[in-house]
Parts: structure tokens; C-alpha cells; sequence
């Protein structure tokens, strides 16, 4: 084949791919919506959890209509056959954002940044249990539009490496009209999806990248108040106030716009591509 034919070839490939990706993304939107603006849904605290649920079941339709049914990906390439399981995929993704979120909190105070307990009398489990479910469904919606179906497809026309940048710029430009954005912000949350993309593409797949957001977002906000990705929830019994450096932690908008999470975020996409290599080295060695 020569190199124009190959190049051809692989334009090609990529037309198709972003086609694909387009029809999921139409299919998501569309049920996300309707599901979304249903005559019946909650008020109040449970609002967000309404609304995160009803875009985690229109893109989890996407995915089963259009990468499993039409483009008949298997749930293998879709990352949801990993080899721990599901539950224990998603368990020790949460615990290894919870790292992660601590790591960064306490680089914060190293820097200046204050975590302390508040005297509020409304009951933590008020708040805490529907913005809880309304970050688990969250996690789970990005993870299926910046990961699952469109970063496979992406990654069998161009490759996992190419694919992985080009979601995680795409998340990071997602995330540049919340409160307080700046520069710095925008790479780390697009730094952020390069570590979600790698526990996508490591044996623990879907379910751990699903674990990992929730664990990073969970342990901000319910751990210690601290904005997530520049929104407050306000949730009682504890109170994060950030240093006087916002180049550190981010001060508005949040530990992730600032160095802090720069530092955790090498240093757990190092972690897991580390851990990746290894478990894959120690499967051929056992085929072998």
C-alpha cells in the first residue's frame, strides 16, 4: 500500500468514526433531554440528581443502541467486562480518587489552605445523600461521552494514544464555562481525562474510571466542601477555605484549577499506566 493510499485509508477511518460518534451523541442528547424535561420529576435537593440520572440513562441508551446494537461493539471493547468485576472495578475506583482528592486537599494546606468543622445544625446526610447520587450519575454521564463508546471508536481509527488527547482536550474545553475557569484549570481538567482515559484502557476499564471520577469528586465535596470544577454545594459540618495563592489551589474555582492537582494527576496517571504495564507484562508472561 502506498503512503497516499494509507493515508486515505486512515482519513477514511476517521470520517466513519466521527459519523458513529455523532449518531451516539444525537441518540444521548435527545433521550437525555426528554428523560430531563419529563412533567413528573423531584424539587429541591434532588433536582441535580434528576437531571445527572436522566443524562446517564440517555448516553447509556446511546451506548447500547449505537455502539452495541448498530456498530456491534461487544461490551469488552466498551469497557464493561473488566476482569475484577463491576462492583469491585468501580470500589477501587472510588478509593483511588479519594487518594487522589486527599492528595491534592493537603497540598492545598501545605499552602496555606484551611479545612475546618462548622457548628451548622442542618443534618449532613440531608444534603450529602442526594448530591451524592447526583455525582455518581454525573461521573457516570461524562464517563460515557468523553470515555466508553466515543474514545473506543476513536481509538480503532487513529489509536489509543491520539484518541486520548483529543478526549481530553475535549473535556478539559467542556469544563472552560464553569465559574471561575481560567487557563490552568482548563489543563488540569483536560490532564484529568488523560488519567480517566488510562483507567478506561487498563484492565479495570469502565467501571474504574466511573469509581475514579465519583471517588475525585465525592471526596471534594463531601469530604471537605471544596468547590468541584467551581461549584460550591455548600454541604454542612465542614468548611474548605483556600489559600491566598490561586496558582496553588485554584482559590473559586477549586483545587483542580490550580498546581496541586497538576502534581496528583502526573502523578496518578503515572500510577496507573505503571500498574497497566504490569498487569499486562504478568499476563503474557502466565500465557507464555
Amino acid at each position: 500500500m502506498t503512503a497516499r493510499a494509507a493515508f486515505l485509508e486512515r482519513a477514511k477511518a476517521v470520517v466513519i468514526a466521527l459519523a458513529w460518534i455523532v449518531a451516539f451523541s444525537t441518540v444521548g442528547v435527545a433521550v437525555s433531554w426528554t428523560l430531563g424535561h419529563l412533567p413528573v420529576r423531584p424539587t429541591g435537593q434532588w433536582l441535580l440528581a434528576w437531571g445527572s440520572g436522566a443524562a446517564a440513562l440517555g448516553f447509556g441508551f446511546a451506548t447500547w443502541l449505537v455502539g452495541r446494537r448498530l456498530d456491534r461493539r461487544g461490551w469488552d471493547a466498551l469497557g464493561w467486562r473488566p476482569r475484577a468485576g463491576i462492583p469491585l472495578g468501580v470500589g477501587a475506583g472510588v478509593a483511588c480518587g479519594a487518594v487522589m482528592a486527599l492528595g491534592a486537599i493537603g497540598l492545598a494546606v501545605l499552602g496555606g489552605a484551611t479545612v475546618r468543622r462548622t457548628g451548622e445544625s442542618t443534618p449532613w446526610g440531608s444534603v450529602a445523600l442526594p448530591l451524592a447520587a447526583a455525582l455518581i450519575a454525573a461521573a457516570l454521564f461524562e464517563e460515557l461521552v468523553f470515555r466508553g463508546y466515543p474514545l473506543r471508536r476513536l481509538a480503532d481509527a487513529v489509536g489509543a494514544v491520539p484518541a486520548t488527547l483529543v478526549a481530553a482536550l475535549g473535556f478539559g474545553l467542556a469544563h472552560l464555562d464553569n465559574p471561575s475557569a481560567t487557563a490552568l484549570s482548563t489543563v488540569n481538567v483536560a490532564l484529568a481525562g488523560v488519567w480517566l482515559s488510562c483507567a478506561f484502557f487498563s484492565p479495570g476499564a469502565m467501571p474504574l474510571a466511573w469509581g475514579a471520577h465519583f471517588g475525585w469528586n465525592a471526596t471534594l465535596a463531601l469530604g471537605f466542601d471544596a468547590p468541584v470544577s467551581g461549584f460550591v454545594f455548600g454541604v454542612p459540618g465542614i468548611a474548605y477555605h483556600p489559600g491566598p495563592h490561586a496558582w496553588l489551589d485554584g482559590r473559586a474555582f477549586g483545587p483542580e484549577g490550580g498546581i496541586v492537582t497538576t502534581i496528583v494527576m502526573f502523578a496518578g496517571t503515572a500510577a496507573l499506566a505503571a500498574w497497566t504495564r504490569r498487569v499486562r507484562v504478568g499476563a503474557g508472561a502466565g500465557a507464555g
